[in-house]
């Protein structure tokens, strides 16, 4: 197996943190590329040139960062990280909340780097704010819904706050509910070897 991974990407890193915690070696199977070098062999793997990919044995690929992590967990953990979302119609729709997030913080991201090229638009600009603004609210409100064992629901979030604090720092959120239960998640080796970076 190998998995395709950029050290910026918050999708990527949620691949990355599943990775660890099913008990496979990083070293063995990431590889590091970015998507805007159109390395060949990430291309045929994933023709949406979008990190992470996971081209497996068989010479198949697969994507995106949640259908990785459902792989991962299924194939290589007893589906664990799972189980507590699959359970709930809630939960799952809060882990969808959570990803929304992230497509939000991402998309913030570019437009902060269109602004680099004198293209920003305010409007967009704005209504993601807004959007991440009001549905970190929407987690602070809900934050004791999570299950208390480690999920991927988890993963993601702890992501997403460490994104948030990586590039748009700017922003202050009203999160300390949030923000603990994250802390103490970060504490787990799969999270410190793959802080975000680039």
């Amino acid at each position: 197996m190998k998995l395709f991974i950029s050290t910026a990407s918050p999708y990527a890193r949620t691949a990355q943190v599943v990775l660890r915690e099913v008990g496979l070696d990083p070293k063995l199977i990431e590889s590091e590329t970015h998507p805007f070098n159109n390395e060949q062999e990430f291309l045929r793997a994933n023709p949406l040139g979008k990190v992470p990919c996971m081209l497996l044995d068989d010479g198949s690929s697969i994507y995106d960062s949640e259908v990785i992590c459902q792989y991962l967990d299924f194939e290589f953990n007893q589906e664990k990280l799972w189980q507590p979302i699959m359970q709930s119609w809630s939960l799952r729709t809060l882990y969808s909340h959570v990803s929304g997030l992230l497509d939000l913080a991402v998309a913030l991201r570019q437009e902060k780097m269109r602004e680099e090229e004198k293209l920003r638009s305010d409007f967009w600009w704005s209504r993601f704010e807004s959007g991440l603004l009001r549905g970190f609210s929407f987690l602070e409100n809900n934050i004791s819904r999570l299950p208390n064992d480690l999920s991927l629901l988890h993963i993601n979030l702890t992501c997403l706050v460490d994104y948030m604090s990586f590039r748009h720092s700017d922003i202050k959120l009203k999160c300390d509910q949030v923000n603990q239960l994250c802390l103490e998640l970060k504490s787990r080796q799969s999270f410190k070897a793959t802080e975000p970076k680039g």
